[in-house]
């Protein structure tokens, strides 16, 4: 279920409505004023120029964190199939082993 949420982001207030809880979005809310902070703009009053510079900056920390991500889970798949192939291995050697055969 979808929640409304008001946001205020460089003085101005934003209703949203998000299916993300409204702690969530009170986040959200925070890290762009944040951002729009470092970039020179004020908590009232954010220049062109520095909301542009926020929006470059989070899209650089989202690709970043996107590809880092994307790094983790080829890894993570990479080692699944090493696994895999050490288990078949393990019990191959379990098989063949003379102690392990029926008579």
């Amino acid at each position: 279920m979808a929640n409304r949420v008001t946001i205020q982001i460089a003085g101005q207030h934003y209703t949203m409505l998000a299916n993300e809880t409204v702690e969530y979005m009170n986040e959200v809310a925070e890290l762009a004023q944040q951002t729009i902070a470092e970039c020179g703009g004020s908590a009232s009053f954010a220049s062109t120029r520095a909301l542009a510079l926020a929006t470059v900056n989070l899209a650089d920390e989202y690709i970043k964190a996107k590809t880092a991500a994307e790094a983790a889970e080829a890894k993570c798949r990479a080692l699944e199939a090493e696994n895999t192939a050490l288990r078949q291995q393990v019990s191959r050697n379990s098989a063949n082993h003379p102690g392990n055969r029926r008579k």
